[in-house]
């Protein structure tokens, strides 16, 4: 059962992605806009506090505040990466060099050692991420640069967020995490350039609609959040992370549908050739996931 439920999870989990998508660019939303109220609106996790609030050393709450702002930074970059990029391209790139960084930069700290499964996931990660994201042209030098510091952004924001929650309730430390993201956002809105960016608009087709299906997309992740945490409660966390790869591969398979059915809500090349290459690059990447976790 729970293996349903976690590819359930990814389900859901590529239908965020594709919203997150479909509003960076068919309607036009900066990154740094989308950032803020992607950031801004996820505070509200405060309105738990009365039930899970727990006094924190001063440092503690120092760190979390500070894994938060380092979220909104994480979150940008990936953001930006994917209003560049294809959907399907860029977030198994992204996520599945993740854990990579997480092996080294445990390595580096001394928290773990390299052993040879760790190994072998790093040669199959590595060469999945880059056939995945390989395509033509002068610009994916530049491309690939940004998802992998996206890759490496999100491996540290994890390492200084685990270590930053590990005192009180899970759910404390998550809402002082969420409270130093939207705080550090709210108060660059004094800069005028961010400002700017912040609160600029593009004229698109049935623009009055993207606020909607942004909360709707808000509402569904931070649900879907929810349900990983639950599935993490129960104590297969190596199952769960070793199915990550159904998210690759759900992404494929709507990014190519919508591109060929519904082309107006997201362009993805779908050549035969171009299914083959991302398919065998996802492959690379869920089985070094799955060497990883299992």
């Amino acid at each position: 059962m729970i293996i349903f439920l976690t590819i359930f999870q990814y389900l859901v989990q590529a239908t965020v992605d594709l919203m997150d998508k479909f509003l960076l660019t068919a309607r036009k939303v900066e990154p740094v806009s989308y950032t803020f109220y992607t950031v801004v609106t996820g505070a509200v996790l405060v309105v738990a506090w009365p039930w899970v609030f727990a006094p924190l050393p001063l440092e503690f709450v120092f760190l979390n505040l500070l894994s938060g702002a380092y979220f909104a930074l994480a979150g940008y970059i990936f953001f930006k990466a994917l209003s560049q990029g294809e959907v399907s391209r860029t977030v198994p790139f992204i996520f599945g060099l993740v854990p990579v960084f997480d092996i080294f930069i445990s390595a580096l700290t001394g928290r773990n050692a390299l052993i040879p499964t760790q190994l072998a996931a790093i040669c199959l990660l590595i060469p999945g991420a880059l056939i995945v994201s390989h395509h033509k042209g002068d610009d994916w030098l530049k491309h690939a640069g940004v998802k992998v510091l996206s890759a490496f952004l999100f491996s540290s924001y994890y390492a200084l967020w685990q270590f930053s929650s590990q005192h009180g309730p899970v759910l404390n430390s998550l809402i002082w995490n969420r409270v130093g993201g939207a705080g550090i956002l709210l108060l660059l809105l004094f800069y005028p350039t961010f400002r700017r960016k912040v609160f600029a608009t593009q004229q698109v087709k049935q623009k009055g609609s993207t606020s909607v299906i942004f909360l709707f997309k808000q509402i569904v992740g931070g649900a879907n959040f929810i349900f990983l945490s639950f599935l993490y409660s129960l104590g297969t966390i190596s199952v769960i992370n070793a199915l990550q790869g159904f998210r690759y591969v759900f992404l494929l398979l709507f990014s190519a549908f919508l591109s060929k059915k519904r082309r107006h809500l997201i362009e993805e090349d779908i050549g035969s050739g171009m299914l083959w290459q991302k398919g065998f690059g996802i492959a690379l990447i869920f089985a070094g996931t799955i060497f990883l976790f299992i």
